[in-house]
């Protein structure tokens, strides 16, 4: 796909980053493994968000804030919910510089597994001409992604 992609989770009121196709010695991409505090400003972390219900995301902003990272990070919690409803009509979190002013990151949760994110991160430069193609193939990955046993 020529981008990063990660896997995330809601657990126990904290987002994390558990996986991720960056390489270990990679400190330049924005997005590492473990807990998540930027979660407001990227797109994994509104694509888990959004499947909250709005005392839950209270409380999690409680403990957690939403600091300005960018210039067009959101702080503003009615505009963070309109977001919200924006990524629940779509199926897709987009966070365009928002945690970092140059990257781009599109997420999906998975169909059967809410509280799982599957996401990709890329250039800005790049977003601009494959967020669609981007976008679509996430969907299609995590439509595919197998439900957990237990």
């Amino acid at each position: 796909m020529g981008a990063e992609v990660y896997f995330s989770v809601y657990r126990g009121g904290c987002i994390t980053v558990i996986d991720t196709t960056t390489p270990l010695t990679d400190i330049q991409h924005p997005f590492p493994t473990g807990l998540e505090a930027r979660a407001h400003a990227t797109a994994h972390g509104k694509a888990l968000l959004a499947s909250l219900s709005r005392t839950e995301r209270r409380r999690y902003f409680a403990g957690h804030g939403m600091a300005r990272l960018t210039e067009r990070t959101i702080t503003d919690e009615e505009r963070f919910e309109a977001e919200l409803a924006s990524v629940r009509d779509r199926g897709v979190a987009v966070s365009v510089g928002e945690a970092d002013p140059a990257f781009t990151c599109l997420a999906v949760p998975l169909p059967r597994r809410p509280d799982h994110a599957l996401s990709v991160s890329l250039p800005l430069t790049d977003f601009r001409r494959r967020r669609d193609e981007i976008g679509s193939l996430l969907k299609q990955a995590a439509a595919a992604f197998p439900t957990a046993s237990r």
